[in-house]
């Protein structure tokens, strides 16, 4: 009898059986995981506009007030990919200077390396 149930299950997988490929696995994704998909499909294909270049003076004076007024600094550093778009822009709050740049997210940016600079 053991055989039979066997040959049963070899004969079922090897002539009945249809698998249905992706249209079996599309019902075990989540919303968050296809909302995560749609962002970072969304993210890679976004192209970072070039602002305007600022002067020195005016990135250290617009810094100056995004940390006073505790406001949230887009920095735009002068750095292209390989591919020749723009980098992300940092976005975040000021949390410190050094003699040579400024701290955004715990990142310590080169004063030299910033492009432009925004409050949002």
């Amino acid at each position: 009898m053991n055989d039979d149930f066997s040959q049963l299950v070899t004969n079922y997988f090897k002539n009945d059986y249809r698998e249905r490929g992706k249209i079996k696995w599309q019902g075990y994704f989540l919303s968050d995981h296809t909302a995560l998909l749609k962002s970072d499909n969304k993210k890679r294909h976004q192209v970072t506009q070039k602002l305007p270049r600022m002067s020195l003076n005016d990135i250290k004076q617009t810094l100056d007030e995004a940390a006073l007024n505790y406001a949230t600094a887009i920095v735009q550093q002068d750095q292209q990919s390989s591919d020749g778009q723009m980098i992300d822009n940092l976005v975040g709050s000021v949390s410190g200077y050094s003699d040579r740049g400024v701290v955004i997210n715990k990142q310590h940016i080169l004063f030299e390396t910033i492009r432009a600079v925004r409050i949002q």
